[in-house]
């Protein structure tokens, strides 16, 4: 359910996307070393997007330098990292080892279930540091996963439950910005579950596995598609509206890109019958 918070990489100005690409590639090189190497492979664009936010928002100081890693071996990249980098991490890894534990549950995905033991070292390290924002998402995702055993035909409700736990990922530090954060997280999250059940429905009806659009009952003047593309663009709106109350300048370009034409793509890509995102493409 990650992955899809991504920008248009033809829309941004060269030293945007190189700046993106350093966070990100800085968010990879923070949990190798904070973590460990086979961490890096649950990196996901969110967290980036996460990073962008708060590091704007708070005027974080940037630390930067020049890496090789074995993606990119031969030439040196921009990493970039600061406070906000560490949080990011131990978030997108307590995010990964929950996603492996929910696909050993609604798949017997086995690899997932093994992958999640091996980072449970990881995960155990992030508890430490984060336990109250574990407890959160822990029961989010528990009040999800119970809305989908009961086959919960409102997704409303279903995509709530993922917007609470966005929202509480989105607050960093408990200061008059915590609303708004919240509903920036809120709507995102919710758009980001929208978003994985319509490009699953396929999938799921084949597997006979739980999609809220298999449980809705359409009028004659909708079908799947009108609804869901309804439903995610009034969810982007209200997401944008959001942001624009925060006090961003600081890669607002970047950031409006994202939510503007980014997010957007995954639907074009739908709309293509393209495939779904592929975290190591960037």
């Amino acid at each position: 359910m990650f992955g899809y918070v991504n920008i248009n990489k033809m829309e941004l100005k060269f030293r945007e996307y190189y700046r993106y690409k350093g966070l990100y590639c800085g968010l990879c090189m923070n949990m190798k070393k904070n973590y460990s190497n086979l961490s890096r492979l649950t990196l996901n664009y969110d967290m980036t997007f996460l990073i962008l936010i708060l590091s704007s928002l708070y005027e974080v100081e940037d630390r930067t330098e020049k890496k090789r890693c074995i993606t990119h071996p031969i030439e040196k990249q921009l990493i970039i990292q600061n406070e906000i980098t560490d949080y990011a991490a131990a978030m997108n890894i307590m995010l990964a080892y929950y996603n492996c534990k929910d696909n050993w549950i609604d798949e017997k995905d086995f690899k997932s279930l093994v992958f999640s033991k091996l980072i449970n070292h990881n995960f155990d390290k992030t508890v430490k540091l984060y336990e109250e924002k574990q407890k959160f998402i822990k029961k989010s995702l528990d009040n999800l996963q119970e809305l989908e055993k009961k086959n919960c035909d409102n997704i409303d409700d279903v995509s709530n439950e993922f917007g609470y736990l966005m929202g509480e990922l989105m607050v960093y530090k408990n200061d008059n910005w915590e609303k708004i954060l919240r509903n920036v997280g809120f709507f995102l999250g919710k758009y980001i579950y929208i978003l994985d059940a319509y490009l699953d429905v396929e999938t799921d009806k084949k597997n006979n596995s739980y999609n809220p659009f298999l449980n809705i009952k359409f009028n004659k003047e909708q079908n799947i598609d009108s609804f869901a593309n309804d439903a995610m663009l009034l969810n982007l709106s209200f997401l944008h509206q959001e942001i624009d109350k925060l006090p961003l300048i600081k890669d607002k370009g970047i950031i409006d890109n994202i939510i503007l034409s980014g997010i957007m793509s995954k639907l074009k890509k739908k709309a293509n019958n393209e495939e779904k995102p592929n975290e190591r493409s960037i």
